[in-house]
């Protein structure tokens, strides 16, 4: 089974002040550690960038075999669901499926994602996606689309959702067959969006097994 890994990294990281795929864990960037994971499950990497500086600065100084990572430069992002149509675009051999992951997610663990893989076979033809789910502020439960796994031929029913004005990963998967992923650490869907994230996420306290989706 074919797989490809697409990275997301080319938000304005206007809460965080900074950009948070330059954001470093243990002398490594974000980027360059989702990058790696990415490469633990798959044979390539396209990183959907804002800029050639920030790959330089996020990869090359990082990553020691950088040959397997393609870089998309995106300098006018328009939101992540046009960020990983871009990067499905930039795929001249179709894998099986996609790895989709945000680069601000310092708690992906690859052995986690490699156990998902291998369930990849035993979904239903007719599922375009899997992914973890949580439950947002208002009590209902939302997809989490930068970490999952989507079948190559959801690019079909993207388009459509797309052509229409569609802009939202949540509306899209709303009316697509998706398998939810059960058991996921809830700290591994943890992002960085501001500066105290950033912090507590490298407190020691926090694990990022402690707890599980229902």
């Amino acid at each position: 089974m074919k797989i490809i890994t697409i990275v997301l990294s080319g938000g304005k990281s206007s809460r965080m002040g900074k950009d948070k795929a330059l954001l470093t864990i243990d002398g490594e960037t974000l980027l360059s550690r989702t990058c790696r994971i990415g490469l633990a499950i798959s044979d390539q990497v396209i990183v959907v960038a804002k800029s050639q500086e920030q790959y330089d600065l996020a990869i090359a100084k990082n990553l020691e075999n950088p040959q397997n990572i393609q870089l998309l430069i995106d300098q006018q992002f328009a939101g992540a669901l046009i960020g990983f149509w871009q990067g499905l675009q930039a795929i001249s051999n179709p894998p099986d499926w996609i790895l989709l992951m945000a680069c601000d997610l310092p708690n992906l663990q690859a052995d986690i994602l490699q156990s998902w893989a291998k369930n990849l076979a035993e979904l239903p033809k007719t599922a375009i996606a899997v992914l973890p789910r949580y439950q947002d502020e208002s009590a209902q439960k939302q997809w989490e689309p930068l970490c999952g796994f989507y079948r190559w031929q959801c690019r079909n029913s993207l388009t459509q959702f797309m052509e229409s004005g569609g802009r939202s990963f949540q509306k899209w998967l709303s009316n697509q067959e998706v398998v939810e992923i059960g058991n996921v650490p809830l700290a591994m869907l943890n992002n960085c969006n501001t500066p105290s994230d950033f912090q507590a996420i490298q407190s020691p306290n926090q694990e990022a097994s402690q707890e599980a989706h229902p």
